[in-house]
């Protein structure tokens, strides 16, 4: 299915759109990104629009103007008139003209894109007359070949390419740069899904990501030198990042881009691969590369049991590194921000050329504040919470909310899904038992990718018997996410990211101070399912609670 943005559809009042949105949607497949109703406005110019603008990334652009109804053209007056529901009614534009003035008009804007030279698209326009036949060209402006009509709407995986291939100039790759340059250009943000089997396929429709209360946010921050931006899980705050980080390092800023956690480093640098002027590293990472830059002496060995050694000893040298190195970096956007510990910014901020008053964005959720941490930013500069979770579906949404500490949560936007599954367990190997069973039905049942996924525990490695598992019931597991293996990691190492599918272990096996912060934080990782594995009398009371919370 191609990826449509918006998804769903705005309200329209015409068919013709709306059925050709349906054709789109089913008919081409993932690598075309098709945005609705663009208005050139949203980018920050002063006019053009187009109907539908469809992207690939090796076909280029094609801007779309559609015609519904009935359209005749008089030669004598060079005018057309258009027949509806509405009446009949005479056009003040040509249509053809007013596509290839859409086209060029959204050209100017990617023009002013970083790179354009390096992904400079070919593009073109076209006509949609989803009502009628269209098969004399009406003036030389008005080729056939340009049109999609009537006779085209159930073959639009052949047409498409066909109209994308007039405008076709060789050496020209649009490329995954190009597609997020577009994106950028017009305030939107496409968040890829890799579809699931059965009813998660639905679930899993491409939705834009970027909602009108984080286009609000990030037009707000770029225009503040300094902001806390927070919000409950889900609720994009990572996006925003990665797009604030961007946008910093394309106007030359050398921007550091930060977190605390290891794997969510790791995705960040995934997503802004090439990105010239930025930075991607976890903190302790950080540290301890400036500190052997700096020649400290750093030590080399595993250190990973040492609480010490992270919590002072490499926050420490990494101040001291700034001493020797000086300050490099003129922006800072730091993820997961709640994570820091409050002794942990002054050495982070020696790195910045401007530390006290220099650009710096932070990104928390103080639900997920396991450590303690605290921001380094006064009450001024923050932004109101992000109100919408867009990760997780509802039922996923509802059951979280049941241990969510703080104030109102954000309210679910996604789709209905299944209600969470709370299974229990009487030891040890009654656990694995369990776990053996769960991940056949997902894999075999449900044909559920095993790369989809992730066990969550809530001990760390040398206390989980999850963890110490290679295999269970003949599934490989890893710590590492590798092809054909189900990922492995504690609550902790998983903060910031998701799977489609999270199995929440060992809850209830340890005396943990609290279990609500490992089903609020770990349970929030699910986007489509979740399933909780508990002790007997734990999963008795959880389900409980979640009956007398949510009356199920």
């Amino acid at each position: 299915m191609a990826r449509m943005v918006p998804f769903p559809m705005l309200p329209t009042r015409s068919t013709a759109e709306v059925r050709l949105y349906e054709g789109f949607l089913e008919q081409l497949d993932d690598a075309y990104v098709i945005y609705h109703s663009v208005d050139w406005v949203l980018a920050g110019h002063d006019e053009g629009e187009a109907d539908f603008v469809i992207a690939h990334p090796e076909d280029g652009l094609l801007a779309l103007e559609v015609k519904g109804g009935r359209l005749d053209y008089d030669p004598g007056t060079r005018s057309w008139t258009q027949t509806g529901r509405d009446g009949r009614h005479h056009l003040k534009k040509d249509p053809f003209t007013q596509a290839k003035g859409a086209m060029h008009s959204l050209v100017d804007i990617l023009q002013a894109q970083p790179g354009w030279d390096r992904w400079k698209p070919s593009f073109g326009f076209g006509l949609a007359f989803p009502d009628g036949t269209y098969e004399r060209e009406a003036h030389p402006g008005a080729p056939v070949e340009l049109v999609i009509d009537r006779d085209d709407v159930h073959r639009l995986a052949e047409r498409v390419p066909q109209l994308m291939g007039v405008a076709k100039r060789p050496g020209r790759a649009f490329g995954a740069e190009g597609m997020d340059a577009l994106a950028t250009a017009l305030g939107f943000r496409v968040a890829i899904r890799t579809p699931l089997k059965f009813e998660f396929d639905e679930d899993d429709r491409k939705i834009v990501e970027l909602t009108d209360d984080q286009a609000w946010i990030l037009a707000y921050i770029e225009h503040r030198e300094r902001a806390a931006i927070t919000g409950s899980a889900g609720c994009g705050k990572t996006l925003l990042a990665i797009q604030i980080a961007k946008r910093l390092a394309a106007k030359e800023h050398r921007t550091l881009l930060t977190c605390f956690n290891k794997r969510l480093a790791d995705y960040l640098r995934a997503e802004t691969q090439g990105v010239a002027n930025l930075e991607v590293a976890h903190f302790h990472d950080l540290a301890y590369h400036l500190a052997k830059e700096a020649g400290l002496g750093v030590a080399d060995d595993d250190r990973s049991n040492d609480a010490t050694y992270f919590e002072d000893t490499l926050p420490s040298l990494m101040e001291e590194a700034s001493r020797v190195l000086g300050p490099r970096y003129e922006a800072v956007v730091v993820d997961e921000a709640q994570d820091f510990r409050e002794h942990w910014w002054p050495a982070l901020l020696s790195l910045h050329r401007d530390p006290d008053d220099g650009i710096l964005y932070v990104f928390a959720d103080d639900d997920q504040n396991l450590y303690g941490g605290a921001l380094p930013v006064g009450p001024e500069v923050h932004c109101p919470p992000l109100p919408s979770n867009m990760r997780n579906t509802r039922a996923i949404h509802e059951f979280v909310s049941v241990f969510h500490r703080g104030g109102a949560s954000a309210s679910a936007k996604g789709p209905p899904g299944r209600p969470p599954e709370i299974l229990d367990y009487a030891d040890e190997p009654g656990l694995l038992r369990l776990l053996g069973v769960v991940l056949t039905n997902l894999a075999d049942t449900e044909e559920i990718p095993l790369e989809d996924i992730v066990i969550l525990t809530t001990s760390g490695r040398s206390k989980s018997v999850v963890q110490a598992q290679s295999e269970i019931a003949g599934y490989r597991l890893s710590d590492v996410a590798e092809p054909g293996t189900v990922l492995v990691s504690s609550v902790h190492g998983f903060k910031g990211l998701e799977r489609p599918v999270v199995i929440l272990a060992e809850v209830g096996d340890r005396d943990h101070a609290d279990v609500d912060e490992y089903l609020y934080v770990g349970g929030s990782r699910a986007r489509h399912h979740l399933i909780v594995l508990a002790t007997e009398p734990v999963a008795r009371q959880l389900r409980e609670r979640v009956r007398e919370r949510l009356g199920s």
